[in-house]
């Protein structure tokens, strides 16, 4: 039970750890979080989505995330992530050509990030 103020509403200390409480649960630990990362990318989800959907802040910590799963692996199971990632980024180079191909600016921001995507595979 929670103890409330005069005006009849928790005490701002009590609200504060309701609100976490509804908002986040138990952290996962790093190895369960980057397995999931893997997994979803293996079902197609972008590293935004991914992020997103897993809580984090930006799209470059899913990456990390599935970057360390990967180098965790045995070489067989890692060659072959690997291989698939990078199917999925020569699918992205070519959906990045097609649709910025009237704005050469945009679409050299988005293969440079690109590149740096492929670099951290090796």
């Amino acid at each position: 039970m929670t103890s409330r103020g005069r005006d009849n509403r928790p005490f701002r200390a009590d609200r504060d750890r309701e609100e976490r409480a509804s908002y986040s649960g138990p952290r996962q630990p790093r190895r369960n979080l980057d397995e999931e990362v893997v997994a979803l990318r293996e079902r197609g989800k972008s590293y935004s989505a991914i992020a997103s959907a897993l809580g984090m802040k930006r799209a470059v910590d899913a990456n990390e995330a599935f970057v360390r799963a990967m180098r965790g692996l045995a070489d067989k199971e890692r060659s072959a992530l690997r291989q698939r990632e990078s199917v999925r980024l020569d699918q992205l180079e070519g959906r990045i050509r097609s649709r910025d191909a009237h704005e050469p600016a945009k679409m050299e921001r988005h293969l440079v990030a690109l590149e740096a995507l492929r670099e951290t595979l090796k």
